[in-house]
């Protein structure tokens, strides 16, 4: 197959190649299903749509679902006003190398490559070797077990060194799986509050790595996907998966800037350049009570950036 058409892209057109816009929801739709995507353009709302290759198709509809991918891309790629993201299998399935064929033939119509179940440094320079000159998509992986968990840094360094990287998923459900929790988790997940915290810990790290918290099994309990939003939130997730279209709202509302402190990012921002230019000191008192200095400046920065 051989890419058709010229719609240019959000990273072709320069939007955001090399830094991150939010994607506060995380929208993945399975592509082996051609009448959810052309519902695609219906998601207006939606940070983020990740077209699947993985966990979402089937292993008898892998190649169903190439198709479908190149298919709609090449006929409305111009229409989508979004990121185009795709998530392809991990490098150790029998599916990757027709999936790496897939990215050379629609390299002008993928903005963002969505990479699964990364274990090890080496995975990540085996992809970019595969892609060679292909490899210019902004990267997000995905952490899924404790090898990758444990090596994240160092996975991270070698992504970024190789891609520009934008972010790293918690995949929950493989990561349980893997470190042996019986059953499902409780709701409020406390039995991975240890990697969830990791995880942002570490994408802290590295300027444009967002980390993107796990998904809310349970589409219809929209009471208990709010409370776990909005505890994604407060612990340092930038944004969340979602598996269904009524769960976005929820989720884009949790990570986004409330109205309080996006006055209090702007007031703290002009503070701060009055004072410093007035007083040539960086930290001072904001509010007759909090004192100011460039971590809370960073963070205000981080807030309007949100809003914008």
């Amino acid at each position: 197959m051989a890419a058709i058409g010229a719609a240019t892209t959000l990273r072709q057109a320069g939007a955001y190649y090399g830094r991150s816009l939010p994607r506060r929801a995380v929208l993945t739709v399975p592509s082996s299903d051609w009448k959810k995507l052309t519902k695609l353009p219906t998601f207006t709302n939606t940070d983020c749509v990740v077209l699947d290759l993985e966990d979402g198709v089937a292993d008898t509809a892998k190649q169903t679902a190439r198709e479908n991918i190149f298919r709609y891309l090449n006929e409305s790629a111009s229409k989508i006003n979004r990121e185009i993201c795709v998530r392809i299998n991990s490098m150790s399935s029998n599916h990757i190398n027709d999936d790496v064929k897939l990215l050379k033939d629609l390299s002008t119509l993928i903005d963002c490559l969505f990479v699964p179940k990364v274990d090890s440094i080496d995975e990540i320079k085996w992809l970019a070797d595969r892609l060679g000159s292909n490899r210019q998509y902004n990267l997000v992986l995905y952490c899924e077990s404790a090898q990758s968990l444990v090596d994240l840094r160092s996975i991270l360094t070698s992504a970024s060194n190789l891609f520009p990287l934008q972010g790293v998923v918690f995949g929950s459900d493989d990561f349980s799986a893997d470190v042996g929790i019986n059953g499902r988790y409780s709701l409020d997940a406390y039995e991975l509050t240890y990697a969830r915290q990791k995880l942002v810990t570490i994408c802290r790290l590295f300027e444009n790595a967002q980390p993107i918290d796990m998904v809310y099994i349970n589409f219809k309990d929209l009471d208990g996907l709010k409370k776990q939003s909005e505890q994604g939130a407060a612990w340092g997730f930038t944004g969340k998966q979602v598996i269904h279209p009524q769960q976005v709202p929820i989720v884009q509302t949790a990570f986004s800037p409330s109205e309080s402190s996006i006055i209090w990012a702007k007031e703290l921002i002009q503070a701060y350049e009055k004072h410093e230019k007035e007083e040539g000191k960086g930290a001072f008192t904001f509010r007759g009570q909090t004192m100011v200095d460039k971590p809370l400046l960073r963070r205000a920065r981080y807030i309007l950036n949100m809003t914008r």
